[in-house]
């Protein structure tokens, strides 16, 4: 069985229905839906008596995008399990593809695939076009959330968790994904890669993508995956990678390099 997490804050009506539509298609039907609401809890409900897929919903009263998974992974039951954002979509044999995969390749833990956007018919970023047994951990840093499939059989409990310092609504709003890939590797876990495409998202701009606060969490990200020395010097060349795209370069630079030396690093990280 596959388990898909979906956080929401219900503030997106007709994304999720574009979900929900497009889970009821799917050609592989073993699958659940955790769905964690932060907000606007009825709405989601109402939206949810048009399904026909599996699902638990869950009302929290707290926002956070990490906290909402780490609720959603208590209650998944599946022997696979993603994290779907509210506004992404499937194709028809996404989970069927995805499934296939595991059954080929029974000694992964963990699977990256591809985001794609239907609309602008363009990739989400730029992807290998080869198949990678196991991900480096410099392309850790490129992965996103919703094209990572884990097999939860064959991954310690406790490392199937994310920190709740980053992730949208956290102190840090993003770098949650790099955080967890980079610690289930750090533990012997086998992530790979495969160049097929089996989520939709629309793509947003670079400058929607890299705002300051987003920008200024890369420094504790690289931190908390690191030690303060590699934390300076990936920040410096992070800054000189996104420098065009950035509208206040000094102003940026400046404030997320103050951030790392103020984040303080959990003793267990």
């Amino acid at each position: 069985m596959i388990s898909v997490i979906v956080p929401t804050l219900g503030t997106k009506p007709e994304q999720l229905r574009r979900l929900f539509e497009s889970l009821d298609h799917q050609t592989y039907q073993d699958f659940e839906v955790i769905i964690v609401s932060q907000d606007n809890h009825d709405y989601i409900t109402l939206a949810l008596n048009d399904v026909t897929f599996k699902y638990n919903h869950i009302t929290i009263d707290r926002k956070g995008l990490s906290l909402a998974r780490n609720i959603g992974i208590q209650h998944a039951n599946g022997s696979i399990l993603t994290f779907s954002d509210d506004d992404c979509w499937y194709n028809k044999d996404s989970f069927e593809l995805v499934s296939s995969y595991f059954e080929r390749n029974s000694n992964t833990d963990v699977a990256c695939f591809q985001i794609y956007d239907p609309l602008s018919q363009s990739y989400y970023k730029q992807y290998d076009q080869n198949e990678q047994k196991q991900v480096s951990m410099r392309k850790i840093l490129k992965k996103s959330s919703i094209e990572i499939f884990i097999a939860t059989r064959r991954i310690p409990a406790e490392l199937i968790h994310f920190d709740e310092n980053f992730g949208l609504g956290a102190v840090y709003p993003s770098g949650e994904e790099n955080i967890f890939l980079f610690d289930l590797a750090k533990n012997g876990q086998t992530i790979s890669y495969s160049p097929d495409i089996v989520v939709n998202h629309e793509k947003p701009e670079m400058q929607t993508r890299l705002n300051l606060r987003t920008f200024v969490g890369k420094g504790p990200m690289f931190k908390r995956m690191y030690n303060t020395p590699a934390a300076i010097i990936l920040f410096v060349l992070f800054f000189a990678k996104k420098y065009n795209h950035l509208d206040k370069p000094l102003r940026y630079f400046t404030n997320g390099f103050a951030e790392i030396f103020k984040y303080k690093k959990e003793p267990n990280s």
